[in-house]
């Protein structure tokens, strides 16, 4: 059985347990008040008069929100999945050969 938590109508989001957003023509999932991300969906940044949607501690990327990269001097967002690195300077895997 599928292990994903249910979210909507008792079902997770890959059974079908999502709602769309609803501007038309758009079939991403709705974040929030009816929208995806793209279209305002999400939890707005919590500095004064910004409408951007917050990436993480509730402010959006201009504002501090989500990882920077660990190289010193870059800004550029980071993942965990990349060492905390941008794509840029995420260390090179070893060339494996096929020989």
């Amino acid at each position: 059985g599928c292990t994903a938590s249910a979210k909507h109508r008792g079902l997770c989001w890959k059974h079908g347990g999502s709602t769309l957003c609803t501007v038309g023509g758009c079939t991403r999932g709705a974040k929030s008040r009816g929208l995806c991300w793209s279209h305002g969906g999400g939890t707005k940044c919590s500095v004064a008069d910004c409408q951007k949607t917050t990436i993480s501690k509730g402010l959006c990327w201009t504002h501090g929100g989500g990882k920077r990269c660990a190289f010193e001097g870059c800004k550029r967002p980071a993942s965990q999945s990349k060492h905390n690195c941008c794509a840029k300077h995420q260390p090179k895997r070893p060339k494996i050969s096929t020989k």
